[in-house]
């Protein structure tokens, strides 16, 4: 059936049979009825009104598609249709306001296809198309391959709404042109642009929606008085550079934080809300970038990734890292990543380390206000990545404290500058960017002075005095008193001094990373432990000799040991020089033998073995700033030999190696491991002597040599470490007094006391080639209460308790306890 007609028509009735319905000439033609032709629907001109896809006839998916072959389509219902429209010329499809119809297909070849009306158009399941104009209403495209070769935009928006869900979209010229205001949703859509992604014309307010997409098409806001929203919604990564003219607006939200938005060049834009990721590209050629923002911003929890050079700073031109510049105000919260590069720097570059505004790095300046949180770095501090032990950390200026010569924002003043700046540790225990420059290294105190003197004859005399002024330090005066005297008398004077009292220097040093302080601890906590263990082992000789029971002495036995510790140590080295204290817990079970016995002249031998395994942790605790921990395993191999003469006296020597394998962590994180050997021989001398009463009393002297191995190690914070070789000397002496219970034959309580002693002195430990020195482990005071005895003829139990403080006010304080059996054969 064709139609052809100027004037407008309406069909009512049922259109029938086989063929299909052609409609020509201008009039509009309107299908009010249920039609089941069975061929195609073809538009040649004019336009074709429907209500309902049953207008178009019954035929099959193959055989009954619509042809726009010059004409419109103008739709007054809402309705679903299976079929697929093809355009053979340009050609326009109108859908009443409140009205949806939705297709199958769209195929545009060459031509433009136009959307008019104010309802919605939505095609389901993809097609091609080369150019689509939406004059107003909405539109949604599914799935579609668009693809244009044309100088003329792929999308021409006037009006309305255009949604794009999936499909693949590839334009030689400009992707999106909007000319009036619309809004623009992406969804999961491939786009390939040569142009720009999105431009917009004169006085034009415009929406950018996405979600589950990827963009880098450029945006171009060149228009006066434009505005552009861009809302990045889930799973939106926005890397699009954008252009503005100075006329227009583009106003970007992040709106959760699996948005991102990645700037690869200088960015404009005016107002942001940042509940994502603001992405940083990484450095290209060394050039840094930096988002402007004319506007306000709204930090919603979000972060940005900056890289940066973490060096001196100071002058403008050596502050090399991506920036973020604001004009306007800042509410919110935002963390900042920085991704580092560098050897690392003292940003505190004036005399004396006086910290100042101007030195490091700034990050983010901002000509309103904003709060000392607003921004705050996603760690404590920056380390990883600069070969340096020192902490970068962000430090807030503001009003009066900022350097306008740091001034990155161009016109407007900087009202508030977050600076990388190299931290330091104040004598107070505060971090501070430098050494307080408002500090007064004396304060003044007055003194009083008494002076005495002789006068002669009837003349007068002069007495001195000297007077003491107490500040924070010390200061001395002179007070001059003048007296009266009559011959040989005696005169007296009083006068007063005042004197300068020096506080002395307030110290402030450069914080370091926290995994250094367990570094610096590192050979004292070993070192403790393997005295812990070695300790132990020589304790076993009071097991394999009594006196007054023969029957202990037998040619094998075995003997199992639980030992647990619990120390606190004191360096000699305050905190301003890197001094540590730390506690330290040990626990170990020791397993041993004597598998021979055997007479030489007057003496018994016996020769064993002892393997001891057990754990250290290590909690370094002084400074809050950079506090860190140690996990230690240890395995201990030990040769033991004791002869015993029968005068009383004996000799004990231990021969052990120990292994040592752990990790220190740094903020509850694993930062570095542990690896050390050790190599120990101790020589122990004694001598009992009978007094009153079932008492004996047995002198002892110990000496111990160690050499203490720790591997070198770069860390995960690419930190190299070289810890010096460790080869202390220690000393011990003391008594040990025991009591044999009356009607026993081997239950013996006892006392002892020691003086133990470190003659090391501090070694060296190299940070990435900065020297730092370790305390030293000093000497202690020990006193111990202990029993052993025997349960029956071939087994025999004992503990001890001990107690031991340090003598010079550095080294260690703690408590040993320990508990063991042991059988004979």
């Amino acid at each position: 059936l064709t139609v052809n007609s100027l004037a407008d028509s309406v069909f009512s009735g049922e259109i029938s049979g086989n063929g299909s319905l052609i409609k020509k000439g201008q009039g509009d033609m309107t299908l009010d009825g249920i039609n089941s032709y069975q061929g195609i629907t073809r538009i040649d001109q004019g336009n074709l009104r429907i209500n309902s896809d049953q207008s178009l006839g019954g035929g099959n998916k193959n055989n009954s598609d619509l042809i726009m072959n010059g004409g419109g389509l103008k739709i007054f219902g809402s309705f679903a249709s299976d079929r697929d429209v093809y355009f053979n010329a340009d050609g326009d499809i109108s859908v009443d306001k409140d009205m949806s119809s939705s297709w199958n297909k769209i195929h545009t070849g060459d031509y433009k296809f136009t959307k008019s009306g104010e309802g919605e158009l939505i095609v389901r399941n993809g097609g091609d198309a080369s150019e689509i104009s939406l004059m107003n209403g909405a539109l949604t495209l599914i799935n579609l391959n668009m693809n244009s070769e044309k100088q003329d935009a792929l999308l021409n928006v006037n009006n309305g709404v255009l949604n794009i869900i999936g499909g693949d979209v590839s334009a030689k010229n400009d992707l999106i042109y909007i000319t009036g205001d619309s809004t623009i949703n992406l969804d999961n859509v491939s786009i390939k642009s040569s142009g720009n992604g999105m431009r917009l014309s004169d006085n034009v307010q415009s929406t950018l929606s996405l979600r589950n997409q990827y963009t880098d098409m450029p945006i171009l806001v060149e228009g006066k008085n434009s505005i552009l929203n861009i809302n990045a919604g889930d799973n939106t990564t926005l890397a699009s550079n954008m252009h503005k003219s100075d006329e227009s607006t583009i106003n970007l939200n992040l709106m959760n934080n699996s948005s991102n938005w990645v700037i690869s060049q200088r960015t404009d834009v005016d107002n942001v809300r940042n509940s994502g990721n603001i992405i940083f590209s990484p450095l290209n050629k060394s050039e840094f970038n930096n988002l402007n923002i004319k506007g306000d911003y709204s930090g919603g929890n979000g972060t940005i990734t900056l890289n940066t050079v973490l060096n001196k700073g100071g002058d403008k031109d050596q502050q090399l890292s991506d920036k973020v510049l604001i004009k306007g105000n800042v509410s919110g919260e935002t963390v900042l990543k920085v991704v580092p590069q560098g050897n690392g720097d003292n940003t505190a570059s004036a005399p004396g380390n006086i910290f100042s505004s101007r030195d490091g790095i700034s990050l983010v300046q901002v000509g309103g206000d904003a709060a000392d949180n607003a921004f705050k770095l996603d760690r404590e501090y920056i380390s990883t990545g600069t070969k340096s032990p020192y902490q970068y950390r962000l430090f807030t200026y503001r009003g009066d404290q900022v350097d306008q010569q740091s001034n990155f924002l161009g016109d407007k003043p900087v009202n508030v500058d977050f600076r990388l700046q190299t931290a330091y540790l104040d004598s107070s225990g505060n971090v501070v960017p430098g050494v307080d420059p408002d500090y007064n290294n004396s304060n003044n105190e007055n003194g009083n002075g008494t002076g005495n003197d002789n006068g002669t004859g009837n003349g007068n005399g002069t007495g001195n005095g000297t007077g003491n002024g107490t500040g924070n330090g010390t200061g001395n005066g002179t007070g001059n008193g003048t007296g009266n005297g009559t011959g040989n008398g005696t005169g007296n004077g009083t006068g007063n001094g005042t004197g300068n009292g020096n506080t002395g220097e307030r110290k402030s040093r450069p914080l370091i990373v926290r995994q250094a302080s367990s570094y610096l601890s590192l050979p004292a906590a070993l070192s403790n432990y393997s005295n812990f263990v070695l300790d132990n082992i020589d304790r076993r000789l009071g097991d394999i000799y009594s006196k007054n029971n023969n029957k202990q002495i037998k040619d094998f036995d075995f003997y199992y040991r639980f030992i647990t510790s619990s120390d606190s140590y004191k360096s000699n080295l305050d905190l301003d020089n890197y001094g540590y204290d730390f506690k330290q817990k040990n626990n170990a079970m020791s397993i041993g033998t004597n598998w021979t016995a055997f007479d030489y002249g007057n003496n018994k031998v016996f020769l064993g073995a002892n393997y001891t395994f057990g754990d250290s942790r290590t909690n370094v605790t002084n400074s809050s700033q950079e506090s860190s921990y140690m996990v230690v395993n240890a395995n201990t191999f030990s040769l033991t030999g004791t002869l015993i003469n029968v005068n009383d006296y004996y000799i004990d020597g231990v021969l052990s190696y120990g292994l040592y394998n752990g990790h220190i962590y740094n903020n509850r994180e694993k930062i570095s491991r542990v690896k050390a050997d050790s190599f120990d021989l101790s020589i122990e001398f004694g001598k009992r002597f009978d007094l009153v009463n079932s008492l004996e009393i047995e002198p002892q002297v110990q000496l111990i040599s160690r050499n203490l191995y720790i591997n070198k190690v770069v860390d995960d914070n690419d930190l190299s470490v070289d810890i010096n070789n460790q080869h202390p000397i220690i000393g011990r002496a003391g008594f040990k007094l025991s009591y044999l219970v009356p009607g026993t034959e081997s239950w013996k309580p006892y006392f002892r006391a020691d003086v133990i002693n470190d003659f090391s002195n501090s070694k060296n430990v190299k940070i990435e080639g900065v020297s730092f020195k370790t305390g030293k482990n000093g000497g202690k005071f020990n006193t111990v209460i202990g029993a052993s005895g025997m349960l029956s003829p071939d087994l025999s139990l004992y503990g001890e308790l001990s107690s031991y403080q340090r003598i010079n006010g550095f080294g260690f304080d703690g408590q040993d306890f320990n508990i063991g059996i042991r059988y004979s054969f």
